[in-house]
């Protein structure tokens, strides 16, 4: 019986055990406050009302990351420029 229940734990959601009801998944709460993510006051900034860009995600891809950025700082570069990819799939986000 006690195996039962830990193999059954393991994989609760697929039983309804652990799985949450939709209520709960629309009251979710943050953990710390909007201001703490990464440059929240520069992300939230109106985007230039340009002309977009077609790209494709290989050139996203080929693009060389920044190696420091601060927390306050404005947005530059491509930060100020509208991308349109026509065809591209989301592998993993977090």
């Amino acid at each position: 019986m006690l195996l039962w229940f830990a193999a059954g734990s393991c994989t609760g959601s697929d039983y309804g055990v652990l799985q949450p009801t939709p209520e709960d998944l629309c009251k979710c709460l943050p953990v710390e406050p909007d201001i703490a993510d990464f440059r929240h006051i520069a992300k939230h900034t109106a985007i230039p009302d340009i002309a977009a860009q077609e790209i494709g995600v290989d050139t996203i891809l080929s693009w060389t990351q920044d190696a420091f950025v601060a927390p306050d700082a404005p947005r530059t570069g491509r930060e100020l420029q509208v991308f349109h990819i026509a065809a591209a799939f989301v592998q993993e986000a977090t």
